[in-house]
């Protein structure tokens, strides 16, 4: 498999080696549990009390952040760990084009959940009658929109540059040489302009729509003497603070590149790729502090676990209790009184409980 230049780009710290792996599992260990807890407390129990339809948006966000720390971070942290690339070329492309896939169609649904909070700010009623299932067909239609945008990308790079996939020492990440003689010449002009484009809307419309839900929150705070819940409003308003936060350092390093021609180290790449990975882990935490029916939802299952290991410990080597029932065949006719039957048949459990 092709391979950029090692000892030009690659680690050559042991320190920065541990640093990243340590990151890389931290990341990989909070997604894989953090977006399970959120898909089965949102599906199963409906514990985060937001709207219907944001809560189906956080739905599809968990399950791209599993993708994403599933194809991207777990061979990442592998190839750290080995200094190479050791899980095949198949992995290698769908790496790449998952990678592309999820973390777009994140970048979108982040703007759907500003703009439904919006909507839910300005038109209360309306956004009332909103359905969780309304809130899916919305989510499926952003993914047919990014499966539309992103199939020619995907056309070329299986049909045209398949072969010049390559593993890159830089971010320890698979990529194609999409400036290939190989690829066609109008591919070299929609990459990258569809790349900008996508982002400059992106964070037009996270800007202007969260401002204007600060606006509008404050707005309805006033206007009903400060009695309304903050809740949604904070999640969606960090949500996005930690998209523009794990997205701004690429961003930076990328127009430096692309305008000024400087010449980044591999260092520098490898430290704004792993700080894009703090967008994939960070939701759990979100939904852990800004959401109080989802916290109290924790609490109760850690509880239940907790109960259930001390119960465990506390009979581990000790006999089962053994339940007696009550003979009955020494009372007869009128005489059996049957609350007097059943008050000694308790009170002989409880001594017998209490000698086991």
């Amino acid at each position: 498999m092709l391979t950029d230049n090692k000892t030009l780009s690659g680690i050559k710290s042991d320190t920065e080696r541990s640093f990243l792996v340590l990151w890389g599992l931290i990341v990989l260990i909070s997604s894989v549990i953090g977006d399970t807890i959120i898909l089965i407390a949102t599906c199963r129990y409906r514990v985060i009390n937001l709207h219907k339809v944001i809560v189906a948006i956080i739905q599809h966000m968990a399950f791209c952040d599993l993708v994403q720390s599933t194809f991207r971070v777990f061979p990442v942290l592998t190839a750290t760990i080995a200094d190479k690339w050791i899980l095949g070329e198949f992995i290698c492309h769908v790496q790449d084009n998952l990678m592309m896939v999820s973390a777009g169609f994140t970048m979108i649904l982040t703007c759907a959940l500003t703009a439904v909070k919006l909507i839910h700010l300005k038109f209360p009623l309306i956004a009332r009658t909103w359905s969780k299932n309304r809130g899916h067909v919305i989510c499926v239609a952003l993914w047919f929109f990014v499966a539309v945008g992103y199939s020619p990308v995907f056309i070329v790079k299986i049909f045209y540059i398949r072969h010049t996939a390559y593993f890159s020492y830089a971010t320890y990440e698979c990529t194609y040489l999409h400036q290939s003689p190989l690829a066609p010449s109008w591919y070299k002009v929609y990459y990258p302009v569809s790349i900008a484009v996508i982002h400059f809307l992106s964070y037009t419309i996270l800007v202007v729509t969260s401002i204007l839900i600060l606006l509008l929150a404050n707005k309805v705070r006033s206007r009903i003497g400060g009695r309304v819940r903050l809740e949604g409003t904070i999640t969606v308003l960090v949500t996005v603070a930690i998209q523009f936060l794990s997205y701004l350092p690429l961003g930076l390093v990328f127009i430096t590149w692309m305008t000024m021609g400087i010449q980044h180290s591999g260092k520098v790449w490898r430290a704004v790729t792993f700080v894009l990975y703090l967008n994939i882990m960070a939701n759990f935490y979100i939904y852990c502090i800004t959401a109080r029916s989802f916290r109290e939802f924790l609490k109760s299952r850690i509880s239940q676990v907790l109960v259930f290991l001390r119960l465990t410990s506390a009979t581990e080597g000790k006999p089962p209790i053994r339940v007696r029932p009550p003979d009955l065949s020494r009372t007869s006719g009128d005489h059996v009184v049957w609350s007097n039957v059943i008050q000694n048949h308790v009170k002989r459990l409880s001594k017998e409980q209490q000698y086991t």
